[in-house]
């Protein structure tokens, strides 16, 4: 019903906002203040930017980032476009102690997030965020589809180290926020074309529409993208001129591709001002994702399942075997099962809404009331090994359903206190389901255990939490932050197995209909302070908790895998600096931080103490131990006339202090995604070209050190260190109406893995890695209005 009921919310919306939309007129960019006598939907963007600074609302209240005492990093739409940046993941790439990639392995596009050594790489949305992503102050519950598309991005805010005071939900490790640009009176239109290597197409558009006059506005914007794949799938028959049965329909050797992007997207927002002090926005949104799966290369197999054949191709080449045929060896019912098709394509359904009210009561008291409802389906294949063995093979359908409610009531006594009361609610709804096929035993073919099962697996989340805020000033430079939220959570899981006819799973059937329900609840503080020296240097320490919530483990073959683990929890001390200094063309910030890690949560391919035999088949979340992270973050920037420059620097120290035996982690191993440096660069320089014009060449560079994928460190699976180098160039007329610009990404053409997805030991002895992408180049055509 809810669902329904957005549909048509949104069927009505649209058309009737296009019927009565007043085209938006060219005129140039005003400066970023704020007339306190206009209405609120006539004023400026928050993240308005003026030289070097950017305004955020990290601490439920705007703010110059320089003046916010957070590790906070804050980009503006105009700074990502510079920086070539057209999704979250090259929009973080260059923020301080961030790992954010798309999801490990074949699992299509799905985000993989850590921030200080903190976050989440398992697909499955039972298992929580480790980093809380929101999309217009609206938590963003899976890590499906969060690989955001910038499409029409007013700025995007990353907040390290728990949020827990401060989040709509539980964030232990960070926060990634990416505000949209909202309806207003300014024309801001634009429309842009860009084509490149690999066959790009893309464009985009939005403009704002006044509907009356300082009343109601609304914008609308849409962008797509397609590209073809960079892996080609090769038939080992036809390569090979052997006696494997072949797929090929043609005289080619090539059955497809992977790596192919076909993404569309549409926003709408209707801003409406029924008064001086009330201010009411509305969302929808919509991304079609029908891309083609992620880009493998296979990189380990063994004998017993490969025999003679050689499913390993050039050590740099873009090329695997991929067939898409499973093959499955597990008799169900008596009949012989039969080889299936898997899908060549990770296909995305993601639709939101949101309602945004915020109602000034009197000059130091407002009300706001952030609603969402969002949904997403999405279909994916995975395979192990990438070749025609089938060693694994997997296919899920996910469907999730959330809705969110968050109340805050601020206001101010004075110069002396500013404060915010709220209340939070989330409930989501969602099912995996699919097939998981394991042929053969030890045979060719095979990957040690003949299994193939159908599953179906709901799970029911809701999570209510109240939370308090304020910031004391005893002085005019010295203010003191209280923070405080408790939290109540409560999961329910149920697992079903079945055999490929539908019926009980011979012998998986303790697996029908078996529920697990966690309960927990968790009070996190915060607790800090700041003090301004001069006006252009602050610096702050504090205390802050977070925790992730618990639950049962997702992905159970048998009972005695549906085991709970507990909430993961952070204490994190940190002091740092925020300073600008030759008139504000210098900005330097910084931070130091010690963090106590307990209930760390992990996922484990191996988990023999909860199975019938060893190496039988696991993939257990659960927890693994306690650590201590240590680490330092440092930002700079300058901007001198034309001239910017921008650096960015971050160091973590992972320790273990406890580990639980059965894990079989040890003291000496380390955390999964957390390079102990990451560094980023970007130089530029704006040249005057007279009449026609301006000419901009930008560089930026990216580095990291290597990092683990598994939490029982494996050098296989080890990532290596990894510096990637874009560049951009771009001439822009003297009116600012017309710019081109022309692209390149991976400018050194470095062949690199994203991650991995691998089970080089018994009983599998397979293991692919996801490709990053080659050399790109585009070029690009704007028109602003």
């Amino acid at each position: 019903m809810v669902k329904l009921k957005s549909a048509l919310l949104v069927g009505t919306f649209i058309p009737a906002a296009f019927l009565f939309a007043t085209p938006a007129l060219a005129q140039e960019a005003q400066p970023a203040e704020t007339d306190d006598d206009a209405p609120a939907a006539a004023q400026e963007d928050a993240s308005a930017e003026t030289g070097n600074e950017i305004v955020v609302t990290a601490q439920f209240r705007e703010q110059r980032l320089q003046d916010t005492p957070l590790a906070i990093t804050a980009y503006s739409g105009e700074t990502l476009e510079r920086r070539s940046a057209n999704d979250i993941v090259s929009a973080a790439a260059t923020v301080p102690n961030v790992n954010l990639t798309r999801g490990q392995g074949g699992f299509g596009q799905f985000a993989s997030v850590f921030i200080r050594g903190v976050g989440q790489s398992d697909i499955h949305f039972a298992v929580e965020p480790g980093v809380g992503m929101y999309l217009d102050d609206v938590y963003y519950g899976v890590m499906s589809g969060a690989v955001f598309q910038l499409m029409d991005t007013d700025r995007v805010e990353v907040l390290r180290g728990p949020q827990g005071t401060l989040a709509g939900k539980n964030s232990i490790g960070g926060a990634i926020k990416l505000y949209s640009k909202r309806p207003s009176d300014d024309p801001d239109a634009y429309i842009e074309v860009t084509g490149g290597g690999r066959d790009l197409i893309a464009g985009r558009a939005a403009s704002n529409f006044t509907i009356v006059r300082d009343r109601l506005y609304a914008r609308f914007s849409a962008a797509g993208r397609r590209r073809d794949g960079y892996v080609k799938r090769l038939d080992y028959g036809c390569v090979t001129r052997s006696t494997t049965i072949t797929q090929r329909t043609g005289p080619s050797c090539v059955l497809g591709t992977q790596g192919g992007e076909e993404v569309w997207s549409a926003r709408a927002a209707l801003l409406w001002a029924p008064t001086d002090t009330i201010e009411n926005l509305l969302v929808a949104d919509t991304v079609q994702d029908t891309s083609e799966n992620p880009a493998q290369k296979t990189f380990r197999q063994g004998p017993t399942w490969a025999g003679a054949a050689n499913y390993l191709t050039g050590l740099e080449s873009y090329t695997n075997y991929e067939d898409y045929v499973s093959r499955p060896t597990a008799a169900a019912g008596g009949v012989p099962a039969s080889p299936y098709r898997m899908s060549a394509n990770s296909p995305l359904d993601a639709k939101g809404i949101s309602n945004n009210l915020r109602i000034e009561i009197s000059p130091n008291l407002t009300l706001t009331s952030i609603t969402g409802f969002r949904m997403s389906s999405t279909n994916l294949s995975a395979q192990i090994d990438q070749t025609p063995a089938s060693v694994n093979e997997q296919n899920w359908h996910l469907e999730h359903e959330q809705f969110t409610q968050e109340l805050r009531l601020s206001g101010q006594v004075a110069e002396l206190l500013e404060w915010t009361l709220g209340a939070y609610y989330y409930h989501a709804t969602g099912v995996s389901e699919g097939r998981v096929t394991i042929p053969g035993g030890l045979a060719l073919g095979g990957g040690g255990v003949n299994l193939d099962t159908v599953f179906r697996d709901p799970v029911e989340t809701t999570s209510k939490s109240a939370f308090a805020h304020g910031v004391i000033h005893p002085t005019e430079r010295l203010s003191i932050t209280l923070g405080g939220r408790y939290t109540d959570d409560k999961k329910d899981f149920t697992f079903n197995r079945y055999d490929a006819f539908g019926r009980p799973h011979p012998t998986l059937g303790s697996l029908l209909n078996l529920t697990r329900t966690f309960k927990g609840d968790r009070f996190d503080y915060r607790v800090g302070a700041d003090y301004r020296f001069t006006d252009d240097l602050m610096a702050y320490a504090q205390v802050s908790t977070g925790f992730k919530g618990g639950g049962i483990n997702p992905r159970p073959f048998i009972a005695s895998q549906a085991m709970p683990f507990e909430p993961e929890t952070l204490t994190t001390y940190e002091a740092g600096f925020k300073s600008s200094w030759l008139a504000r063309a210098l900005t330097l910030n910084g931070a130091a931080f010690y963090s106590q890690f307990k209930n760390l949560q992990g996922t484990l391919l191996r988990c023999d103490s909860i199975s019938p035999a060893p190496g039988f088949p696991c993939t257990q979340t659960t927890n693994i131990g306690d650590a201590d992270i240590k680490g330092a973050e440092l930002e700079a920037a300058v901007h001198l006339g034309g001239f910017r420059l921008d650096a960015t620097a971050g160091y973590l120290d992972f320790q273990y202090k406890s580990v639980v035996p059965t894990s079989r982690v040890t003291l000496a191993m380390q955390a999964v995604f957390a390079p102990e440096f990451s560094a980023a660069a970007g130089i530029q320089y704006e040249f005057d070209a007279g009449d026609i014009g301006t000419i901009t060449p930008r560089l930026d560079v990216t580095h990291r050190s290597s990092v683990q994928t598994e939490a029982v460190n494996n050098p296989l699976t080890r990532l290596p260190e990894l510096t990637l180098t874009n560049a951009r160039l771009t001439w822009e007329n003297a009116d600012s109406d017309w710019s081109v610009s022309l692209a390149v990404t991976n400018l050194l053409d470095e062949f690199y893995a994203e991650g991995m997805y691998a089970r080089p030991n018994v009983p599998y002895f397979a293991g692919s890695y996801r490709v990053g992408q080659p050399r790109q180049w585009q070029v690009s055509v704007r028109r602003n209005f």
